[in-house]
């Protein structure tokens, strides 16, 4: 009961707030609590708020609706974590950028390395970092970019069990440590929407160096690359599709491992619940409007982390599914407040009530 009554005061406070676009103005500011839950931190709570608008006119069908964010978060695991995040888009779209900066301190659970860890494994460490993330994409032809990439993190106040899991495998990354790296992208977009996509197809891949030239403690390669399909079939039905692959190369700290799981990827695996040095995953999701601001969702996702020395294996595969409901908040772009409860095993599922799609 106490879950639900919180869904319905976060719903009251939706409909109390500025909860419909203006048409008139180029710029729209939604101001709320914040309450959300996820496995990995159960109820959070703080205060959030939203700017979206175009960089040229309204009725510009060629650029997308460009948001900044900002929250305060702590939850009822003893976390918290400061945010600002944006998406820019200039217009007509020949410049994109994303950044994000933020700081957060976070207790996690952590079940060893590699694709067979076992539930009972599980023991808590926590860190403390902050960092930012600023990607600047420019269009060189219709709906293709090339961008790049600048990261920086500063992990501290690592804490773990003496003589645990965390404690006596051997990685790197348990003592305090910065990475800085620099990045080349690649990306092609056709996709309708930014936050509600109808149709489209989208492609990105990043690769991102760190070094000690750059001021980083660890000498090691990321590299990602993200597909997605957006396909109409009825009545504004739609089914998603994605393709995640991340891998490193080198002598990457674990906080830079691949993490299977979260609100994101395979919903229903605590994120971090899998890690290894590489991971791919496979999501498909089913998208049907039903009535006013209101929508319904079945995925499902297979995938699994893995090493060079032992490959992604079809016997290692694991999958998760399940469903949910959306409520369009900006009903012209369809920003979405989100309930999805995803499912694997037992000790394997959860509850996710966040803002915004998994992809």
């Amino acid at each position: 009961m106490r879950k639900i009554s919180l869904i319905f005061v976060f719903v009251s406070s939706l409909l109390q707030a500025q909860f419909k676009q203006d048409s008139t103005k180029n710029v729209n500011y939604l101001f709320l609590p914040a309450l959300f839950r996820t496995p990995e931190t159960g109820w959070g709570y703080g205060a959030s708020g939203s700017a979206t608008f175009k960089t040229t006119t309204r009725k510009d069908t060629l650029t997308r609706t460009s948001s900044v964010n900002a929250a305060v978060i702590f939850t009822e695991r003893g976390q918290n974590f400061q945010f600002i995040d944006a998406t820019i888009y200039f217009p007509k779209e020949k410049y994109i950028l994303y950044a994000d900066i933020g700081h957060s301190y976070f207790p996690e659970f952590f079940w060893g390395l590699g694709p067979k860890t076992k539930d009972e494994w599980q023991e808590r460490y926590k860190y403390e970092q902050y960092g930012c993330y600023m990607h600047i994409k420019k269009q060189l032809f219709d709906h293709f970019f090339t961008g790049l990439i600048y990261e920086f993190q500063n992990v501290f106040k690592i804490e773990y069990l003496d003589g645990g899991i965390f404690d006596t495998l051997n990685f790197t990354g348990k003592k305090p440590y910065a990475n800085s790296g620099l990045g080349l992208s690649v990306s092609y977009d056709t996709r309708n929407k930014a936050f509600w996509p109808t149709k489209g197809f989208f492609f990105n891949s990043h690769v991102t160096r760190y070094n000690e030239g750059l001021g980083s403690h660890y000498d090691f390669t990321k590299m990602v690359i993200d597909v997605r399909l957006f396909q109409k079939i009825i009545l504004n039905h739609v089914l998603a599709f994605q393709l995640y692959n991340y891998s490193t190369y080198g002598e990457p700290p674990m906080r830079n491992y691949a993490r299977f799981g979260g609100q994101d990827n395979m919903r229903g695996f605590y994120q971090g619940r899998l890690r290894d040095r590489n991971m791919t995953t496979f999501i498909a999701e089913y998208r049907a409007p039903i009535i006013w601001r209101l929508s319904l969702v079945a995925f499902g996702g297979v995938g699994n982390v893995y090493s060079p020395q032992n490959p992604l294996s079809k016997n290692e595969l694991r999958y998760s599914f399940g469903g949910g409901i959306r409520l369009s908040m900006l009903k012209k772009d369809n920003l979405n407040v989100r309930i999805d409860y995803g499912y694997y095993s037992k000790y394997n599922s959860g509850l996710y009530f966040t803002l915004g799609e998994c992809f």
